[in-house]
């Protein structure tokens, strides 16, 4: 229990951090804003973190009861207390509007998760619960969290001078989101995991064109650009999962 405890005290003080830190608006120059640049993330779409520290916290528990300490759960266990460090780091120095430290510490749990969703994907689910806490906590995690510390990364890159209104910046922006769309669609047919961390990505990314195309910095062609990555990846996501779903039942057939 002694793991499960340092797992909670973790996501315990980077929840304490994100609920009594100022508004992201008031950080960076204001660049962390919902509408500082293209990429800005509307609230909505950074509501899941919430959530998904539950989901962690709701893991570390089950895991730690007798018939889940498996071997996948135990070397698992470094992995994952190392992201929850870096989680805490990662809105901690956020909330001290160093934002330069924040974003290495977000690419870095990146990072780790990506590592974590790895050793998942080669392991065989072992149960149907197994599937819902474990893959789905981890892999949903490290999809929404690609595509905000890719939001970060502009806004730092913003933050450090660059002209977040110009042409060359939209583009750059816009290809980032798209290659990450590429490479998140095809990885929802080779790997298991995949499926989860299209549909963690996915939803921010649909809640940025919402915003780009109703919100005060409007940019209907970045929109109509981050549109196209987003229907790619919902095709990609809905064929791999009933390609999932038909595989998990003929055996029983």
């Amino acid at each position: 229990m002694g793991y499960a405890a340092a797992i909670l005290l973790g996501l315990g003080w980077a929840a304490w951090a994100v609920l009594s830190a100022a508004g992201l608006e008031d950080l960076a120059g204001g660049w962390l804003g919902q509408d500082a640049t293209v990429a800005s993330v509307p609230r909505i779409g950074q509501l899941p973190w919430f959530g998904l520290m539950a989901a962690v916290a709701f893991y570390a528990i089950w895991q730690c009861l007798p018939q889940e300490r498996t071997g996948l759960h135990h070397r698992l266990r470094p992995w994952v207390l190392g992201a929850v460090l870096c989680n805490a780091l990662w809105v901690a120095f956020l909330e001290r509007d160093r934002i330069g430290v924040s974003l290495a510490f977000g690419l870095l749990l990146l990072a780790l998760l990506i590592r974590i969703v790895v050793m998942i994907g080669r392991t065989a689910a072992l149960r149907q619960v197994d599937r819902w806490i474990t893959r789905a906590s981890f892999g949903l995690f490290a999809g929404w969290l690609s595509v905000i510390v890719l939001a970060e990364t502009v806004a730092v890159t913003a933050y450090s001078g660059a002209d977040a209104g110009s042409l060359m910046f939209k583009g750059a922006c816009a290809l980032a989101v798209l290659l990450l769309a590429l490479f998140l669609s095809a990885v929802s047919f080779k790997n298991p995991m995949g499926i989860y961390l299209n549909a963690g990505a996915l939803w921010v990314i649909g809640w940025i064109i919402a915003d780009r195309y109703t919100g005060q910095s409007t940019s209907p062609g970045f929109a109509t650009v981050l549109s196209v990555a987003a229907i790619l990846m919902l095709l990609c996501l809905f064929s791999a999962l009933r390609t999932r779903i038909r595989a998990l039942r003929r055996p029983s057939q």
